[in-house]
């Protein structure tokens, strides 16, 4: 037989419920940052951490970070910045860059970090540069401040590039 139930009897347990669906609903309408997981979250820019070796980076010779990620829209984009914009990085120097991003690079879309070297030559009578890499760390900053390590390597040198040869040393992220 059906006896009434008053609400006293379910309070506990109705309490419980409700609160449990008003957290999960909270969860779930609050935009963005709240449920969003790394993957998901936007890469606002990468800062970019260099220490030169043993053979500095010439005046005149350039240095660039290469990223490419894919948009949301499925198209593969590449961006290019150029770090030190021909002033000398002596050596044992640190260097830090912020490489700003556009909108919409999501953490998960990211697919190569790169850093480019173009040896230069500020008189004719110089010769081509090389530049010794010994330390590089790349650090996501996302959209709500947090950050993260996408690239750390280092040696002695990590990475030397030539005038001619090595020009290029690429991560896949």
């Amino acid at each position: 037989m059906n006896t009434p139930h008053t609400p006293t009897t379910y309070s506990r347990r109705f309490v419980t419920a409700v609160t449990a669906t008003l957290a999960v609903a909270m969860l779930l309408m609050t935009p963005g940052k709240a449920q969003a997981v790394d993957g998901d979250r936007q890469v606002t820019h990468l800062r970019v951490r260099i220490v030169t070796g043993s053979d500095d980076l010439r005046q005149a010779s350039n240095a660039f970070a290469e990223f490419s990620y894919t948009a949301i829209n499925g198209n593969h984009i590449s961006i290019s910045q150029n770090l030190n914009n021909g002033a000398n990085w002596p050596n044992g120097s640190t260097r830090t860059v912020e490489v700003e991003l556009p909108s919409g690079v999501l953490y998960s879309n990211m697919r190569e970090f790169a850093i480019r070297f173009q040896s230069g030559q500020s008189n004719p009578f110089e010769t081509g540069d090389n530049w010794n890499l010994n330390d590089i760390r790349v650090t996501a900053i996302l959209d709500d401040g947090s950050e993260t390590i996408i690239v750390q390597d280092s040696g002695n040198p990590y990475h030397r590039f030539k005038s001619d040869v090595n020009t290029r040393r690429a991560w896949v992220l």
